[in-house]
């Protein structure tokens, strides 16, 4: 048996020669187009998303109802009775703070979303050895696919504290993680491998604990292959103080007792182990994430053909991908025993976003058989209709161009003009519904909700109610 797998291209006489041009025309631009088209209706999205729930009391700094000084009076505030993510709490305080909400509510968005899509170029640039415009494409699709497949786009996409709090700790990690890979002697490097390993587990404590996870297995390889290690000291030293710092604080412990009825569920241990691990088998049936994972390896292929040279990433990559597959479930299920309650969405969408770039990892580095086979133009351009089928047939794509041709105008409108009122106690009604993709603003016919106070505050109000509110006051 030959050791290379041919997919017979097509026949290169010349009578075919202008139709072999025009496929390789639209094998090479019609990925770009797909990313652009499926991109805009959730772009123009972002900046007709308005405030809801916890960005009121953000926005006039405010915890529990009370309006604080400055943002490191509130980030104390937080850290010793509530969140221990006090680097995020910092983030969003003093962003929304000091941005008026109704023009630049959208730009926040936007910018961690870009910071998402940033990072992920950075890291398939890293490992992948691309050129720019290859792992530009790579970051795109699938983040793309990760939008597609989101099943709370109002929480991940449309809320700016969730969004703050979940998806900014990713760029964070993914930019710790390819300087890790990528050594340099310069003592700016070690600084900000330092500044970022301790802001990980100051964003997010799940995030942190990954971290450590993936330092610790980084630092025995390192020893194995004899290679120098000094970035992952740094690394897993300032990680683990850190972590240290956020899980032992007072408003962990005081929010761990609020939110959950019963901790530490040790008695249903395999109950969550197994749900667990049913979570990444569920994941790995996302037919977005599945078809974005061979437009991925397509891509890669065709960028080292343009660069003309041979090769495949690392086969370590691989191995260290099903390795840290393993540590994100066993997390999740850690996390699930610790709260004794499933993930909510919020959370399941942090780790279905690492567990599918790490599937992505395992499918273009841990197995070499897909690098002997030749793929035919006809194949590179299948693959791509079949992208373009899964994105833009996807349930939130089609609920995205909904509220841009329908509700969400009218929303927008609405509710800027609420939030230009000054004083006084405000009457407003509630909506007869959202738009689609639209994160609920939580406001109620109670003005003592602490939802309404918080509004109160931003607006210099009296009172807010909302009459006919069909919302309930978060607990």
């Amino acid at each position: 048996m030959s050791e290379n797998l041919e997919i017979t291209p097509p026949d290169n006489r010349p009578d075919l020669a202008p139709f072999l041009t025009i496929w390789r025309l639209v094998s090479r631009f019609m990925v770009p187009v797909v990313m652009i088209v499926f991109a805009a209706p959730f772009v123009t999205l972002l900046f007709y998303s308005v405030p809801a729930a916890d960005d009121f009391c953000n926005a006039s700094l405010s915890f529990n109802t009370v309006p604080q000084r400055d943002v490191l009076s509130l980030t104390w505030l937080y850290y010793t009775q509530w969140s221990p993510r006090w680097l995020t709490t910092i983030f969003f305080a003093f962003s929304m703070s000091h941005v008026d909400l109704i023009r630049g509510y959208g730009w926040l968005l936007l910018l961690v979303a870009i910071t998402n899509v940033a990072a992920l170029w950075y890291f398939f640039s890293t490992f992948f050895s691309v050129s720019r415009r290859a792992s530009l494409l790579m970051a795109t699709v699938f983040y793309s696919a990760w939008v597609a497949s989101l099943t709370s786009p109002d929480q991940q996409l449309y809320w700016l504290t969730n969004v703050i709090v979940y998806n900014l700790p990713l760029s964070t990690l993914l930019v710790l993680v390819s300087l890790l890979q990528r050594r340099r002697t310069a003592v700016w490097y070690y600084v900000v491998v330092a500044l970022l390993s301790v802001a990980v587990p100051a964003q997010h404590e799940i995030a942190g604990t990954f971290l450590c996870g993936i330092l610790l297995a980084g630092i025995v390889a390192m020893r194995i292959r004899k290679a120098p290690a000094s970035q992952w000291y740094l690394s897993i030293g300032m990680a683990t103080a850190s972590l240290a710092t956020v899980m032992l604080s007072p408003g962990n412990a005081a929010r761990a007792a609020a939110e959950h009825r019963h901790l530490w569920d040790i008695a249903h241990f395999p109950h969550w182990v197994g749900h667990s691990f049913y979570h990444g088998i569920n994941w790995l049936s996302a037919p977005a994430i599945l078809v974005a994972a061979c437009c991925i390896l397509l891509l890669y292929r065709d960028d080292l053909e343009m660069q003309a040279r041979e090769g495949r990433p690392p086969r370590w990559l691989g191995v260290a991908s099903l390795y840290a597959i393993f540590v994100l479930l066993s997390e999740s299920a850690l996390t699930e025993v610790a709260t004794s309650s499933w993930l909510p969405d919020r959370v399941v969408a942090w780790f279905q976003f690492v567990f599918w770039l790490l599937f992505v990892c395992v499918v273009v580095a841990g197995v070499p058989e897909v690098h002997r086979i030749r793929v035919s133009l006809a194949t590179r351009v299948g693959v791509s209709i079949l992208l373009a089928v899964m994105l833009l047939g996807s349930t939130n794509f089609r609920e995205a161009v909904a509220d841009v041709r329908g509700p969400a105008q009218g929303w927008w409108r609405t509710q800027t003009a609420r939030l230009r009122q000054r004083g006084g106690s405000l009457e407003y009604t509630a909506p007869a519904s959202y738009p689609s993709l639209a994160k609920p603003q939580m406001l109620t016919n109670d003005p003592g909700c602490w939802v309404n106070e918080c509004l109160a505050n931003y607006l210099h109000a009296n009172s807010v109610v909302v009459n006919n509110s069909k919302d309930e006051c978060p607990h």
